[in-house]
C-alpha cells in the first residue's frame, strides 16, 4: 500500500496503490482494487471487489466502482471490474464487476467521460473516448465501440452494440444494434441519420461525407430489397472506402437483438 491517503479514508490490506495515486476523505477501498498513477479519487468513493482504475483517471464523489452484478438471483462471484487511464468518472456513477453468464469483466476503454449519475452494468465492454451523459445507463453485456456518445437519460437494452462514433439522442431507449457513425433516438429508438457533426470535427473531407452519405441511403432507403443484397451492392460501389467497409463489417457481425433501422 502506498499513495496519498487521507487519514479518514478506509483501505483493506491487499490492495495495490501506486505512489502517486490520491485516496480521498471518506473512500472504502477493497483488497483487490489496483489504482495506477496519478489516479485520484476525490473522496467518498467505493470499491468493491477485483477494481483496477488507470492512471490519470479521477473519480468523483459517491461514485460505486465494482459492485456485484445487479442479477436475479443474487449472484457475487470473483469477477472484475477493468477502468482505463485519463477518464473522468462523476458523481453518483455506479460501475458493476463482469457476471458468469460472460466472460467475468466489464472493461472501460482510455479517456472515456461518465456524467453524475450514469450506471454501467455487468459485462459491458466501453471502448476509448466514449461519453456517457447524465443518467445514461447501458444494460449488462452492452458493447460500445469508440467515441460513442449517448445522451441524458437514454437506455442500452442488454447485449446491444453501439458502433463507432454513433449518437445516441437524449432519453432514447435503444432495443437494437446501432451502426457505426449513426444518429439515433426515439422510444424505441430508430436512426435518424448519420452523425456529420462528427464526422467533420474529425477532419473527413467531402468526398468522404458524400460517399458515407450515398451508402447509409442505399442500406436504410429501401425496405423492399433484403437487406443482405444491399449490403452487397454497398460493398461492391465503395470498396476502397474504409469507413463505409466498417459499416458493412458491423452489419455482417453476428447481432442478438437485431439491427437499428430508419422508421417507417
Amino acid at each position: 500500500m502506498s499513495g496519498h491517503i487521507h487519514p479518514t479514508a478506509v483501505v483493506e490490506a491487499g490492495a495495490t496503490i501506486h505512489a502517486e495515486a490520491f485516496i480521498g476523505p471518506f473512500c472504502f477501498i477493497s483488497s483487490k482494487t489496483i489504482l495506477g498513477a496519478g489516479a485520484n479519487l476525490m473522496s467518498n468513493v467505493t470499491t468493491y471487489g477485483h477494481v483496477e482504475i488507470g492512471a490519470n483517471t479521477q473519480v468523483w464523489p459517491f461514485a460505486v466502482l465494482g459492485g456485484p452484478p445487479q442479477i436475479h438471483p443474487y449472484q457475487d462471484s470473483d469477477t472484475r471490474l477493468v477502468i482505463g487511464t485519463d477518464c473522468v468518472i462523476r458523481e453518483h456513477v455506479t460501475m458493476h464487476r463482469g457476471s458468469t453468464r460472460d466472460q467475468g469483466l466489464t472493461q472501460i476503454g482510455n479517456g472515456c467521460y461518465f456524467m453524475d449519475n450514469s450506471h454501467v452494468a455487468h459485462d459491458c465492454f466501453v471502448d476509448d473516448q466514449c461519453i456517457l451523459a447524465r443518467s445514461a445507463t447501458l444494460g449488462g453485456h452492452v458493447n460500445l465501440a469508440k467515441g460513442v456518445y449517448i445522451g441524458g437519460l437514454a437506455a442500452v437494452h442488454q447485449w446491444t452494440r453501439i458502433g463507432t462514433y454513433a449518437f445516441i439522442g437524449a432519453m432514447a431507449l435503444v432495443t437494437r444494434d446501432v451502426i457505426p457513425f449513426a444518429m439515433a433516438n426515439g422510444n424505441p429508438a430508430h436512426l435518424k441519420g448519420l452523425n456529420i457533426v462528427g464526422f467533420k470535427r474529425r477532419g473527413n473531407h467531402t468526398g468522404q461525407i458524400r460517399d458515407i452519405l450515398a451508402a447509409f441511403d442505399m442500406l436504410f432507403g429501401d425496405d423492399v430489397t433484403p437487406l443482405q443484397d444491399r449490403i452487397t451492392d454497398v460493398s461492391e460501389g465503395f470498396a476502397d472506402n474504409d469507413q463505409v467497409q466498417s459499416m458493412l463489417d458491423f452489419l455482417n457481425a453476428p447481432s442478438k437483438r437485431g439491427i437499428c433501422s430508419v422508421e417507417r
